[in-house]
C-alpha cells in the first residue's frame, strides 16, 4: 500500500525520530486519531549542519525511520489514513508550518538521536510557544502500567481531562479544547484555579496560611464558574468539577496532571495566574508531568454566548 507525503488539512501531526519519546507520541497521535477520526502524519526531521544542506526533502520510501511509525499506525489503527514525511532541517520550523493546517501538533518531552536527529524534547518548547494548533506533549513515562505501547486500555474508564484556567479571557481556546476532549471520550472535567499571594514577600508567599483571603477565594470562585458557565451549557454531558487552590502554580498543576488524562492550558494568563504563561510555569508542567499536556493557543477560543 502506498502511503501519502503531504499532509492532509486537519490532520494530526506528530514529531516522530524512531525513539522512545517519539513511539510514545505517536501512540498517543494514533489512538487520537482514532477517537478523532483524524489522518495521522509523522514528521521525520535529521539534523544537518547548514553550510551542507537545508531542508532537503528525502525519499521515504527509503527511510526505515518512517517507514516504522507509518507500520504502527496501520497496525494499531488499520481505519486511519496516515501519510509522512522525512526531510533535513529544523523539526521545530517544520512542525510549526504544519501548525497551520494541522488540527494538533503531538511531541514526545525528549528526543533521540543527539547527533542526527533533531531532538524533540528541546522542539517541544519551541513549538507550545508559537503553534496556530493545540500541542499535546507527550511524556516518556505513560505513568499508569495499564498502557499498552503509550495508547490506554480503552476497555477502562477514561481518567477526567484537568484545565488550568485564571478568569480570563486568554484561556477560552483551552478550555473549550479541554471541553471538547471530555466530550468525545466520555471523560469528566476538571478546572483547576490557583493563586499564589505575593505581595508582602517571596518569604511570606508560602507560609502556611498567609493571603488566605474568604472575600479574594469567593470572588475567585464566582469568575471561574461564570468562565465555566457558557461551556457547560454547550457541553451538557460533561461532568464539570472546580478546584480552587492557594498554592503554588507549578506544583498544583503537576500534581492534577498526573491525575488527569490530559492536562490543557493556555499560552498565556493574567497575572495573579502565571501558570497560563509559557515559558515559566508551562514549561515547568510540561517537563516534569508524567502524563500528557495540551498547550492550546489563546486565539482559538471564544466563549460561547
Amino acid at each position: 500500500m502506498s502511503v501519502k507525503h503531504e499532509m492532509p488539512a486537519g490532520a494530526i501531526a506528530v514529531g516522530y525520530d524512531g525513539g522512545v519519546s517519539s513511539r510514545v507520541a505517536l501512540a498517543w497521535a494514533t489512538r487520537e486519531a482514532r477517537v478523532a477520526r483524524r489522518a495521522v502524519h509523522l514528521v521525520h526531521m535529521i539534523a544537518w549542519p547548514e553550510d551542507i544542506v537545508v531542508n532537503l526533502a528525502i525519499d521515504e520510501d527509503d527511510d526505515e525511520t518512517t517507514a516504522a511509525g507509518v507500520a504502527y499506525v496501520r497496525r494499531h489503527a488499520p481505519d486511519v489514513d496516515v501519510s509522512c514525511e522525512t526531510r533535513t532541517g529544523n523539526a521545530a520550523g517544520r512542525l510549526l508550518r504544519l501548525s497551520e493546517r494541522a488540527s494538533t501538533v503531538v511531541v514526545g518531552g525528549h528526543g533521540h538521536h543527539a547527533s542526527r536527529a533533531v531532538l524533540v524534547g528541546a522542539t517541544a518548547p519551541q513549538v507550545a510557544a508559537h503553534s496556530r494548533c493545540a500541542v499535546i506533549v507527550v511524556p516518556d513515562e505513560p505513568g499508569d502500567p495499564s498502557d499498552q505501547d503509550g495508547v490506554e486500555d480503552v476497555d477502562r474508564p477514561p481518567r477526567r481531562v484537568a484545565v488550568g484556567i485564571d478568569g480570563s479571557e486568554s484561556c477560552s481556546g483551552a478550555i473549550e479544547f479541554a471541553f471538547d476532549r471530555a466530550s468525545r471520550i466520555g471523560s469528566g472535567l476538571t478546572a483547576v484555579a490557583c493563586w499564589w499571594w505575593q505581595e508582602g514577600g517571596a518569604y511570606l508567599a508560602g507560609a502556611e496560611g498567609y493571603g488566605w483571603d474568604p472575600d479574594l477565594h469567593d470572588r475567585e470562585l464566582r469568575l471561574v464558574s461564570e468562565q465555566l458557565a457558557g461551556w457547560s451549557e454547550k457541553y451538557p454531558d460533561v461532568d464539570v468539577r472546580t478546584v480552587l487552590v492557594h498554592g503554588n502554580a507549578v506544583s498544583v498543576l503537576t500534581e492534577e496532571a498526573d491525575r488527569a488524562e490530559l492536562l490543557v492550558l493556555g499560552t498565556r494568563g493574567r497575572g495573579g495566574f502565571a501558570g497560563l504563561l509559557l515559558g515559566s510555569v508551562s514549561l515547568r508542567v510540561m517537563t516534569g508531568a508524567h502524563r500528557p499536556v495540551a498547550i492550546v493557543p489563546s486565539r482559538l477560543g471564544k466563549a460561547p454566548g
